[in-house]
């Protein structure tokens, strides 16, 4: 178990528990995951409404970006500002991850070196998935494949495995989820990089156990209905720019269009319309 023996153990012996009662290690690893999700809710939805909240920030850091490209410090202190008026606080986002980290990495080993997978189905009676240790085998492909590849020497194997697609689908999910807007042309380069570390890891993922993959599908699906069951809470809705040149409404600046009774022109009228009534009455003597 390594460095996450104090965590790994532990949940090794619930996984065992599930399964006594389940005896389905592929609906024990799934109810785990939940499990341990749910025990971490309060941490993964307050990651979640800090993620909401800095895409909704983003137009406005956009715009700082924008005014002061040329001006790093005082485009630093408008973003701060910013963060300042919605009390966003981006470091609040890391602490949830970090107190998460050692947990799912122990959930992690402990499916990873778990013997009493080794020949346990998902579903009894199918050949897919039929021994959660080891990779899904949906289709035998060596066949058609070159032979570098769907060799059993081979980097992909000679079967293909569409658990470890489906992670890596759920993970850019969860990852498109939570990312905020570019607001920059360096945070726009970061994200292209991110989206090509996921082709990566679905490469990498290719041969991992089945079991670690109904982890991962779990524990992404989990995050993804986390972030989109948060309603929205509309931080900027009806915020101006944090120059001051925002909220003008069609009557000038600083705020709503002024009124008819108060226009320019509505005390001549009223002059006016009085200086006929006494031309009026003069006329009648």
């Amino acid at each position: 178990y390594g460095w996450f023996r104090a965590v790994a153990i532990p949940l090794t012996w619930v996984l065992h528990q599930i399964y006594a009662v389940t005896s389905n290690y592929g609906i024990a690893i799934i109810l785990l995951t939940v499990l341990v999700r749910g025990a971490m809710y309060p941490l993964g939805r307050q990651q979640a409404k800090n993620a909401q909240k800095m895409q909704e920030l983003a137009p406005e850091m956009r715009r700082a970006t924008e005014k002061y490209k040329n001006d790093i410090e005082k485009r630093t202190a408008a973003q701060r500002e910013l963060w300042q008026k919605h009390n966003y606080n981006p470091a609040a986002g890391c602490l949830p991850m970090l107190v998460q980290l050692p947990i799912f990495v122990g959930l992690y080993r402990a499916l990873s070196v778990d013997i009493e997978l080794r020949q346990a189905p998902l579903i009894p009676g199918i050949r897919w998935c039929s021994n959660l240790a080891g990779p899904d085998m949906l289709l035998n492909w060596e066949s058609f494949m070159p032979a570098f590849l769907a060799s059993r020497t081979g980097y992909l194997g000679p079967y293909l495995n569409i658990l470890p697609l489906i992670s890596v689908g759920f993970m850019m999910v969860h990852q498109k989820l939570f990312a905020p807007p570019p607001t920059d042309d360096q945070q726009r380069v970061q994200q292209q990089v991110l989206k090509f570390m996921m082709v990566f890891f679905a490469f990498m993922f290719l041969r991992v156990p089945a079991g670690l993959c109904l982890y991962f599908v779990t524990s992404s699906a989990w995050g993804v209905a986390e972030r989109l069951l948060l309603p929205k809470t509309g931080a900027v809705a009806g915020a101006g720019p944090s120059d001051g040149t925002g909220g003008r409404g069609d009557g000038g600046s600083g705020g709503a269009p002024r009124s008819p009774s108060t226009s320019p022109g509505a005390g001549n009228g009223r002059s006016a319309a009085q200086s006929s009534k006494k031309r009026s009455k003069t006329k009648r003597r």
